[in-house]
């Protein structure tokens, strides 16, 4: 547990029981976190995301990152959704614990990455 994000701590404690409901239910948290940071309420997915981190005029940055490392960054969230969440919503759980653990992880480093992400104008 020390290696999550405190804020999927109670999704993590019902991986065991359901671990799509708790991968689901974690992708759409880090909507709602990014969507509340942003403003962009409008937006979902992918392109929230892309206008969260990706544009040059995006909402959010990391700080003392060389441009490359941040696109970087900003292409995992664009990159998770396209390739693992949107698989997910649109199909019928594929019952394999490894890979589910593997993705709520990968979502939970999504979640670190957003924590020391920050308003890129204030």
């Amino acid at each position: 547990m020390a290696l999550l994000d405190p804020r999927l701590i109670e999704l993590a404690l019902d991986f065991n029981k359901n671990p799509d409901n708790a991968i689901i239910s974690a992708y759409r948290k880090l909507e709602s976190i990014v969507k509340e940071r942003t403003g962009l309420n409008n937006e979902n997915g992918v392109k929230l995301f892309a206008k969260a981190f990706q544009v040059d005029d995006s909402v959010l940055c990391w700080e003392n990152l060389d441009s490359g490392e941040s696109k970087g960054r900003a292409s995992l969230f664009t990159s998770v959704y396209m390739a693992y969440r949107n698989n997910r919503a649109h199909q019928e759980p594929r019952h394999n614990v490894s890979d589910d653990i593997r993705e709520f992880m990968l979502v939970n480093q999504l979640f670190v990455l957003e924590s020391e992400a920050v308003i890129k104008y204030a």
